[in-house]
């Protein structure tokens, strides 16, 4: 009878340990890296990544935590996209237009003159996504899509005015597409990360840069900066994306609360992030009054456009060649900027 009891109880205790050991594995902590090339002190990493990190763990108790890379650490601007796909890091925030040829589809957003915010373009973004953009996304699931503020003419040489005053300047150009449009528009366009702006207006390698007006605040740009031309002539679209491996990988609980803390409604944050953050510098301004603010009038924007509107059947051509419906991808996207202003 001792030995049955004794049987029993070694039993129970054997029990307990498969069970405490099931508990364990069920609560095992998966750990997400989360990779981007901007300073911990952006906005974008403040207001939009992080809490996005912090939601994460919250929705899972702690089960799900992401780790944020910023500062390049595992990729600079155009290897992301790769280290997102070939699992160097899990998520990933991409600029499409970084990798030139790479999202096609996309770049119809990277055209002038279309958008009039970040928020604009974000909504735009969706409404086109499934139908229009999602075959250059394959390789990943898409955690949010937005875009930065649009695009102003900053200077350290002189005022930009009208199209003409542009003749003969160095303008840092943000992608190819508006490399192209700066060279139509008789700049002398110069290629480089966002992160080089600072030391290349010191050292006067550029004369001014196209890039939203939260600029000045991110790279301290304040005693550069002489004159800006609001023209809003272009913004890029972006996205957070994860490798499609690790997204498979997870459990469902892990999946659920990742999409509850990501998707539309997230981007339309992260668009509206940036959105502040621009009309936050003007108002910044307007107490320092060290930059003077030129907003160009709607004729002389005008005369802009129309230099630059043959971009437009270029793109078409170019992405047909490559077996696109580029003429209806564009359509789509002009119509959609008008129903979502």
């Amino acid at each position: 009878m001792k030995k049955l009891f004794l049987w029993i109880g070694m039993a129970c205790v054997l029990g307990l340990f498969v069970f405490a050991g099931a508990q364990a594995v069920q609560a095992k902590t998966i750990e997400l890296k989360f990779a981007h090339f901007m300073s911990p002190m952006h906005i974008q990493h403040q207001k939009s990544f992080a809490p996005f990190c912090k939601k994460v763990a919250e929705l899972t108790g702690g089960q799900v935590k992401i780790k944020i890379y910023p500062g390049g650490a595992l990729g600079r601007p155009k290897q992301l996209p790769d280290a997102a796909k070939t699992g160097i890091t899990d998520i990933a925030f991409i600029i499409p237009s970084y990798t030139t040829g790479r999202f096609p589809r996309t770049s119809a957003c990277d055209l002038p003159f279309i958008f009039d915010s970040a928020s604009h373009a974000t909504r735009v973004i969706y409404a086109l996504a499934y139908d229009y953009l999602a075959d250059d996304y394959k390789d990943y699931k898409v955690l949010w899509f937005y875009s930065c503020g649009t695009g102003q003419l900053h200077s350290v040489t002189k005022p930009i005015y009208r199209v003409e005053d542009l003749k003969g300047m160095k303008m840092r150009a943000p992608s190819a597409y508006m490399s192209k449009a700066l060279k139509i528009c008789g700049a002398n366009p110069v290629g480089m990360p966002i992160s080089k702006l600072t030391m290349s207006l010191q050292k006067k390698v550029i004369d001014g840069m196209l890039t939203p007006y939260s600029a000045v605040i991110d790279f301290r740009l304040w005693d550069l900066v002489k004159y800006i031309a609001q023209v809003d002539m272009y913004l890029s679209p972006m996205a957070v994306v994860m490798n499609k491996q690790k997204w498979n990988s997870l459990p469902d609980a892990a999946k659920k609360a990742i999409d509850e803390a990501s998707g539309m409604q997230w981007g339309l944050h992260a668009a509206q992030v940036y959105d502040n953050h621009d009309q936050n510098m003007v108002n910044q301004n307007k107490v320092s009054g060290k930059i003077a603010i030129y907003k160009v009038p709607m004729s002389e924007k005008k005369r802009f456009m129309g230099v630059v509107q043959g971009m437009q059947a270029d793109w078409v051509a170019e992405m047909s060649k490559k077996g696109l419906p580029a003429k209806q991808i564009l359509e789509a996207v002009k119509q959609s900027a008008k129903l979502h202003r």
